[in-house]
This record gives structure tokens, sequence and C-alpha cells, in this order.
């Protein structure tokens, strides 16, 4: 059982991740250095408390839900919105049945980017990721064996495309798995840091964008995203600085990752505008949209999709 204080730290961390991707999308100076680890950083959070003492069915009839109630609730919300959107800007009319063939079928980013819900990939890849985890988990295989297909279907993954995001989930999965192992781990914090920043030095950021499976350099992306996430673990858990605020959009951050291209689309029409597109501006306002999200979603917490975001 995760104990409150291990609640809060995990919130702070996951605080962190969000604000990052929001930062990511914004198109700031940091965009280019959130994107060698931001992704990997949340399949690897999710990693943390995988039980294998559940049972499949138990398993799945709380995963389940809590993924794809909000995939499907929200690509229907995405597609309306992009619709009535092209249709005031005088735009081309969205193509719904392609559209609903990428929300029904695909799942994947390419067959959601026409629309806001061009994030929601991230759902279905994270359910299956963590379901392959659990199986190979459950199966008793030795860790180095699990470690070893999970390898070999990370690289498989670059050469076929499946439906209901599979392969995109096959990406994912290695770093669910290092996710699960790290979290139990003891592991020098200055030996992590003194690799991060020497393949900083010597390479620079070398952007990976797992949405499309587009890694630059996948063995540099690979130990330059695990050897900072794994820094920013040990030190956001070691530091143990916890506030309220933090709590709050660390455990909403599945909502937050939803809604953020809504907020960041209005901060950039407002700021573009106004203030000749200042970033700081957009995240800031980006920020203030998503807090009165978060205080929304607290008045009205019973309506039945908030349950599962």
């Amino acid at each position: 059982m995760k104990s409150k204080d291990t609640i809060n730290w995990v919130n702070s961390l996951k605080f962190w991740g969000i604000l990052a991707v929001i930062l990511g999308h914004i198109t700031s100076p940091l965009s280019s250095f959130i994107y060698t680890w931001h992704m990997p950083f949340f399949f690897m959070i999710s990693g943390f408390f995988i039980n294998i003492d559940t049972n499949i069915k138990e398993y799945l009839k709380k995963q389940l839900p809590r993924l794809f109630i909000p995939y499907f609730s929200f690509a229907l919300i995405a597609l309306i919105v992009e619709s009535i959107k092209r249709q005031a800007l005088n735009r081309p009319a969205l193509d719904f049945h392609d559209s609903l063939i990428g929300v029904f079928v695909w799942m994947d980013f390419d067959a959601l980017s026409s629309s806001y819900a061009f994030v929601l990939w991230f759902l279905p890849t994270l359910f299956f990721a963590r379901f392959l985890v659990y199986l190979l988990m459950k199966s008793k295989l030795q860790e180095w064996i699990i470690f070893f297909i999970l390898v070999l279907l990370f690289v498989l993954s670059f050469y076929i495309q499946l439906p209901f995001a599979l392969d995109e989930a096959m990406n994912a999965a290695i770093f669910v798995f290092l996710g699960y192992w790290i979290y139990r781990l003891e592991y020098n914090v200055f030996l992590i840091a003194l690799i991060w920043l020497g393949l900083y030095y010597y390479f620079g950021s070398s952007p990976l964008d797992m949405a499309s499976k587009n890694y630059e350099n996948i063995s540099l992306n690979l130990v330059f995203a695990i050897s900072f996430c794994m820094l920013l673990i040990a030190i956001v858990k070691r530091v143990s600085y916890h506030n309220a605020w933090l709590t709050l959009w660390g455990s909403n951050t599945m909502l937050l990752f939803i809604l953020h291209p809504y907020t960041n689309n209005i901060a950039t029409l407002i700021v573009d505008k106004h203030i000749n597109g200042f970033w700081c501006i957009k995240l800031l306002i980006s920020l203030i949209l998503l807090q009165c999200v978060i205080l929304f979603k607290s008045r009205y917490r019973n309506w039945r999709l908030f349950r599962y975001v």
C-alpha cells in the first residue's frame, strides 16, 4: 500500500512532468530540451506501482475504464471542437470518416493529429504498454529475460504499424518496465548526474518524439532520457518538498494533459494578437486556464467523467 509521503512525492514528480509537457507544446526556448525526456518520463512513472498480484480480470476492470473512457470521450469532444473551429475560420471541413477510423482503429498520433485529439495517443499506448509489462512480469520470467524481450519489441516497433497504438505501446513498454525497476532501485545520484552532464556537454540535446517514434539517435536518446529521468526522480524524492498546489496539479495530470492543447491554443491566440508572441505570457495564461479547469473539476467532482480524469 502506498504511503501518504509516497503519494506526495510522486504527485510532485508528476507536476514537474506535466509542466514540462505544457511548456514543450508552447514552443519555448526549452522545448528542444524538454523533448529529450518528457514522454519517457511519464511512461517511467506509470511503471512505479504495477501490481502483479492483481489477477487479470481485476486489472482490466480497473485500467480499461480509467484510460479508455477519457480517451473516447475527449476524442469525440476534440472532433466536435475542431469541426466548429474550422467552420468558424472558413477552413476545409474535417473528414469525419478518416477521423473516426483514427479514433476507433489506429489510435496513434498520426491518425489523431488533425484535431485537438492529437495528445490522446498517450492513453491507449499507456494502457497496452503497462498491460504488456504486467503480463510479462506475471509470467514469472527472470527480469533480464523480460528486459531482453522488451528491447526486441522496442526495436521491432520502428518497423511496423499496428492498430490500437500497439506499435507505440511496444516502443513505450521498455520505459514502463524501467520505471518499475528504478522506483525500487538505490543508485548513485552523482554518477547519474555525471553521465547526463557528460552526454549534454559532448552531444548537446538530442530530441525524441515518441508520438511519431522519431528518435534522432536511438542509443543516445535512450541513455540521455533515462539518465535525466533517474536524476529528476532522485532529486524530487530526496528534496521531499510538497505543498497543496503541487499535489493538486500532480493528482490531475491526466486532465491537464488532455486539455492543455486547448488552453495553449487560447493563450497563443491572445498573446500573438496583443503581445507579439512572448512565450512566458502564453505559459502563464495557459496555467491560469488550467487552474480554472481544476477548480471546476473540484466543484463538480461527482460528474461521471471526472471520476476517470
